[in-house]
């Protein structure tokens, strides 16, 4: 019996196989290996193809590591969100960032701040997505510090320094600079002294 002839996707169904082969890479490789030809490779079809679909690709690495970022903050949202008191929501948080699971993710955050630097699309969407990790980390201290649990005058700063320290961080662990007990405590101990709170309500 002869194989069955293989169904010719439809454009938007070749798009989709496009862009789950570029966030796979991506998690991979990090966004330097999300190239023409390992895409196509990926894929599995010639690489005229995938330049047919993604004609540049500068956006699609932007688009690539814009679908994996805002995946995570989404996720990280969730898991916050369940967490009934301000204190909870900001351990459940740093608890999430220094996740091991998301080291993959780390790693394509400091490909864009560095790939960034040539790409306008992606440095664009890399400052969207540290804008909504902003106003997550923003609304757990501000509502830390309408109930009383936190102290800070500014909620707003203690976010910026969060994350601020947790791409120091991630840089850090490129090279293995510090253990990773120690870049977590750094983390942690920062932000807890900035709203008033040992390391260990937060942990």
């Amino acid at each position: 019996m002869p194989p069955s002839p293989r169904r010719r996707l439809s454009a938007a169904e070749r798009l989709t196989q496009i862009d789950a082969a570029a966030v796979t890479l991506a998690r991979v490789d990090g966004l330097a290996g999300v190239t023409l030809r390992a895409v196509a490779a990926a894929v599995g079809v010639a690489p005229s193809l995938v330049a047919h679909y993604r004609p540049s690709m500068e956006s699609l690495v932007a688009d690539t590591f814009r679908s994996i970022a805002t995946a995570e903050v989404a996720e990280v949202a969730s898991v916050v969100g369940v967490e009934p008191a301000p204190v909870a929501r900001l351990a459940a948080l740093l608890h999430a960032i220094n996740d091991p699971a998301r080291d993959d993710v780390a790693a394509v955050w400091s490909d864009a701040w560095s790939i960034g630097r040539g790409n306008p699309e992606l440095a664009d969407a890399a400052r969207s997505v540290m804008d909504d990790w902003q106003a997550l980390a923003h609304s757990v201290v501000a509502d830390g510090v309408a109930d009383g649990s936190m102290r800070t005058d500014d909620p707003e700063r203690v976010a910026l320094l969060l994350f601020a320290l947790v791409d120091a961080a991630n840089g850090y662990a490129l090279v293995d600079y510090r253990s990773r007990a120690e870049r977590e405590d750094l983390v942690v101990a920062t932000i807890a002294g900035a709203v008033g709170l040992t390391s260990a309500r937060i942990q």
